[in-house]
């Protein structure tokens, strides 16, 4: 079936997450289904009663003390018994307790009787015998009953809930290879040719797909087997969607998935997927595989990444189930697993012998199994081998002895030799240990010094599974509840647990033990918070500090999940984010440097040089952007050259590949190919001098570049035509009809339109029916994630404009507070003096300017702080216009295809905000100067007798002259009369001679301050935007 990416809803697989919050709030619902009524209150009552008193309920005068002790631990802490259950109200008088001890006794013995003769049959079944309703009845009836019943439940439970979980294990194995032997399954044969390629890339993925992959002919049988009954399923469940319109948005995105994986396996009488496509695309929702959004600078999507392997594990864990990729094994694990006689229940038989005709066999193909190739030479054991099987069983019993002692550490309450009550398992162990501990006991099955520690740790971790679903959803309701250091804190929980518990605590069984129990549950829940913060410490200090993309979606969830609970994880946290803004901002700054095409990122130098640039313009510009990467520039150029540099790689080799350049010159396949790989070319060749030069000889996107030169002259045609025919390219009939009105027009054209209505030998409405066809296509690939696109277009904008508004503001405030104007000066062109009296008041864009400088024009004149101020809010206003301007220009020229898009709500918006943008307003530079000069000279003189007339004497003489009174218009209506007083003091006297205070005391034509000037952004070309500064000359 078709896979494309859609703009609207879209079913692909969601990303893993460490933290299991978003999957908890949904608490995955494991209760078995009881029936309504009285049976249904009776069984809830057996379960609770047989919970909180265990044993004690079989003996009357032990369940009374223990339900009042009970009790009395609710009361305690404040808590009503009928808010934890229902069943425990009016329990408040011994005679009604000793009632109902007595009342229950006889319940739990009847259900204890039942259970025991049938969890003996159940236990008999192997894994894939039981169904889902086996695991779910019986795993609850364990849960409650093991504690309680007086024959021990221990051994035959803890067998069926590690038959429940190898059955789950084993299900996302056999899924995982369902998916990966796609279009394989039709019968054996098929199979075996795919699966030998298949098991290279995931049997090291968990053990359960080591073991199909090492039983290849079985494997391939049962999955054939399997492959026909999903076919007979989907077809069914398809043919029942089919006619339920109001189910489509449910159940689209789950069939369409399964129609990609398993359709391809069904020959007769296929299922109805393509009806089924039809029908989900009117719902908008597309199926988009995993491997369809091919992006050659990345390397080739991974096999478990097509299939979806993490998402399996994922819902695995959600059921409490944890899987992991398997960590390198030692040879003597391999060897163990491979000796194993499946067929005698797991016991080992000659293994020397068995392990040397299989060491034979494997070294005939080494690679299959690398971790053994060290024995094997030229095809053939070696002497190394035939030791290693010798003392086989040696390794085996000390490796053995290792895992045991491991075990024991995490689970301090198991013992070798017993298996240990679910009630006593201790669970605080990673999820690390489960995967790695879980490993070896699958590896070394036989090993009888590890059955029952492994079996206790299978428990273990499936418990500490279940508990982790259980005890994120109600941490989840706690936020911010679940520590104090007060003496009410723990009170309080236990208080606010019982609240979100009337929600909860029917969603599972694991929640309603806790929900039953406050004070033990509130201990968990803080306790299991504490040990998840320690855990995520330990992260955070392996990977903080340069984390990977990956590192920062998935610890910067938990972070934001635990900081309120947690102080201790507060600053690596922080330093976390820090260092994810810092990664979000290289990419950033890759993607600018990548976009303007210059060739800076062929080196670490001519990064730093040109990112250095810029960052001292972003800096002058108050724009905080990249503030974090402009502070480790160093560090930020060396990853976005060794990016650039692997991306240059992958383009390369996946040109290499897929044969692009003889692909380019073959007239069948120009066009498609041209138009895929160019635009790669186009945006890395000048930072990737292996694909413009190669050894001397032109490398492969010059060469893309020169057979694809036909193909780019009918681009610019097409493109010209969207231009001219968008709002009628929603369908073929639409954009027929207006191409045929257009050809009527172009018949005589000469500017290359005219193609698109005839071609030799074709009849003109065939051209057209063509044509259409072709740009009505483009349109829709344009089309994809436009939507989606341009609404995250409208609520930056949206956010930007707020912004914007409010520096505006505080721009014109600052300029009014420092007596400033915004002013157009004279252009070049324009030397007379003469004011354009029809300048606009907003900036205009123009040809052959400068880049924008702020100059004062005026070094004498001191600029104040006020003038500053404004002056630097002017800037980041006019800064932060030119960047909405420039995203307005781009949104706008794409909500042209608004109506092909279904793109009209955001860009209905877009318009609105775009249409009322304006800058600050600029005044024309326009002044009328009239000049009155007034002279008053006052000399006093003091005339010394006996002195020589030509010697210089000491006294004081003041001079003051009025030289001239300015007036100042200007387009803002502004007039100022300034009158300037020169007072000049002297204190020497010399012989009669013409007074003379220098050239600027001379009275002449006023000149204003041309102040501060700003010209020529790149975007407002041809305008001098000035700064005039009132100020007394």
């Amino acid at each position: 079936m078709e896979t494309q990416t859609q703009p609207h809803s879209t079913a692909q697989p969601t990303p893993v997450r460490h933290s299991l919050a978003r999957a908890v709030a949904r608490a995955v619902k494991r209760r078995a289904a009881a029936p309504q009524g009285t049976g249904a209150q009776d069984e809830e009552e057996v379960r609770l009663f047989a919970l909180i008193l265990k044993k004690n309920a079989l003996e009357e005068s032990k369940c009374e003390e223990n339900l009042k002790n009970y009790l009395e631990t609710l009361k305690n802490a404040t808590l009503e018994p009928k808010n934890v259950h229902k069943k425990l109200n009016n329990l408040n008088e011994n005679e009604k307790i000793k009632a109902k001890c007595k009342e229950i006794k006889t319940k739990i013995q009847d259900k204890c009787t039942e259970f025991e003769r049938k969890i003996g049959d159940e236990v008999k079944k192997q894994s894939a015998k039981l169904t889902n309703d086996d695991c779910k009845t019986n795993e609850q009836q364990c849960l409650f009953l093991e504690g309680a019943c007086l024959n021990d439940l221990t051994e035959n439970c803890n067998k069926l809930r590690n038959l429940c979980y190898q059955k789950e294990r084993e299900k996302v194995a056999e899924k995982a290879l369902l998916k990966g032997l796609s279009g394989a399954l039709k019968n054996e044969g098929t199979c075996k040719k795919k699966i030998e390629n298949v098991c290279i890339f995931l049997k090291q993925e968990s053990d359960e797909l080591m073991i199909l992959c090492l039983n290849q002919e079985t494997t391939c049988n049962t999955l054939v087997e399997k492959a026909k009954s999903k076919c007979s399923s989907l077809k069914q469940k398809i043919e029942n969607l089919l006619t339920k319109d109001n189910e489509l948005e449910k159940k689209c995105s789950q069939l369409l998935s399964e129609c990609y994986f398993y359709g391809q396996n069904c020959e007769n009488d296929p299922p109805k997927c393509d009806n089924l496509e039809k029908k989900c695309k009117k719902k908008s929702i597309i199926y988009t595989a995993m491997d369809s959004n091919f992006d050659p600078t990345k390397p080739e999507t991974t096999l478990t990444e097509k299939i979806g392997l993490e998402d399996l594990y994922t819902d695995a864990l959600k059921k409490g189930v944890y899987i992991g990729r398997l960590p390198p094994k030692r040879e003597v694990a391999l060897l163990a697993l491979l000796t194993l006689d499946l067929s005698d229940s797991n016991k080992v038989s000659d293994r020397k012998r068995k392990c040397e005709q299989l060491l034979e066999e494997i070294c005939k193909d080494p690679q299959k199994h690398k971790v053994l190739q060290e024995l094997c030479k030229n095809k053939a054991i070696t002497e190394e081998g035939k030791k290693k099987c010798k003392e086989l069983d040696k390794e085996l019993a000390e490796h053995a002895q290792d895992v045991s002692k491991k075990i024991i550490k995490y689970l301090i309450t198991s013992s070798p030799n017993k298996l240990t009550s679910w009630h006593e398992l201790y669970t605080f162990i990673s999820k690390k240990e489960c995967v790695r501990l879980q490993s070896d006991c699958f590896y070394l099955k036989g090993q009888d010094s590890l059955e029952k520690l492994c079996d206790n740790l299978k428990a273990a971790c499936y418990k500490k599974g279940l508990e982790a679903v259980a005890n994120e959803a109600l941490q989840d309701k706690l936020r911010g509840k679940l520590h104090g250091s007060n003496g009410t804190w723990f009170e309080n929980l236990q208080k606010s647990l019982v609240e979100v518990c009337k929600e909860l605590k029917g969603k599972s069984d694991e929640l309603f033990v806790l929900c039953v129990q406050p004070k033990k549950a509130a201990l968990v829940l803080s306790t299991d918070l504490r040990f998840r913060a320690i855990f995520l410490r330990e992260q955070l200090n392996e990977k903080r500090d340069y984390p990977t993309g990956k590192d920062c979606i998935e610890l910067k969830e938990e972070c934001s999940v635990l900081i309120q609970d947690s102080e201790e994880i507060k600053w690596p946290c922080n330093t976390l984010n820090e260092h994810c803004i810092r990664l979000e901002g290289i990419k950033q700054l890759e993607k600018e440097l990548l976009e303007e095409n210059k060739g800076y990122l062929k080196d670490e130098k001519k990064c730093k040089e040109e990112a250095g640039k810029r960052c001292e313009k972003w800096l002058r510009r108050g724009n905080n952007k990249f503030s974090f990467v402009c502070s480790v520039l160093e560090l930020a150029c060396m990853k976005i050259t060794a990016n650039v540099k692997s991306k240059c790689n992958a383009l390369k080799e996946h040109m290499k590949a897929r044969n692009v350049i003889t692909e380019a010159a073959n007239k069948a396949t120009m066009e498609k190919t041209c138009r895929f790989w160019t635009p790669y070319c186009q945006k890395f060749i000048s930072n990737c001098d292996d694909l413009k030069e190669d050894g001397g000889n032109d490398g492969d996107c010059k060469k893309l570049n020169k057979n694809c030169e036909l193909f780019f002259e009918k681009k610019k045609i097409e493109d010209k035509a969207i231009d001219e025919l968008k709002g009628s390219l929603l369908n073929n009939t639409g954009c027929e009809e207006t191409l045929k009105k257009y050809c009527t027009q172009l018949n005589n054209a000469t500017n290359g339109l005219e193609t698109l209505c005839k071609e030799n030998g074709k009849d003109e409405a065939d051209v057209r029916k063509e044509q259409c066809k072709k740009l009505v296509k483009q349109v829709q690939e344009k089309c994809l994630g436009l939507k989606n696109e341009l609404t995250e277009i409208k609520n930056d904008l949206e956010i930007k404009e707020e912004k914007y508004k409010k520096i505006k503001e505080e721009a014109e405030k600052a300029m009014e507070n420092a007596n400033l104007i915004l002013s157009r000066a004279k252009g070049p062109d324009n030397n007379n003096k003469s004011v354009n009296k029809d300048s606009s008041n907003a900036p205009k864009e123009g040809k052959g300017t400068t880049g924008f400088k702020l100059v004062r024009r005026n070094e004498k004149v001191h600029v104040t702080e006020k003038e500053l101020t404004a002056f630097d809010l002017v800037a980041r206003t006019f800064d932060l216009y030119l960047e909405l301007k420039e995203i307005c220009n781009h949104s706008l020229k794409n909500c042209g295809f608004k109506k092909e898009c279904d793109c009209e709500d955001p860009c209905k918006k877009i318009q609105g905000i775009c249409s009322t943008l304006e800058p600050l307003k600029v005044k024309p530079h326009e002044i009328v100067t009239k000049n009155i000069t007034t002279t008053t000279t006052t000399t006093t003189t003091t005339t010394v007798k006996d002195v020589k007339a030509t010697d210089c004497q000491s006294l004081q003489t003041t001079d003051t002259w009025v030289t001239k009174t300015s007036t100042h218009t200007s387009t803002s209506t502004t007039t100022s009369t300034v009158t300037s007083r020169i007072t000049l003091t002297s204190t020497r006297r010399c012989k009669p001679t013409k007074c003379t205070t220098g050239e600027e005391d001379d009275a002449g034509e006023v000149k204003p301050s041309e102040g501060l000037r700003m010209s020529g952004w790149s975007v407002m070309r041809g305008v001098l935007v000035a700064m005039m500064i009132s100020f007394m000359i």
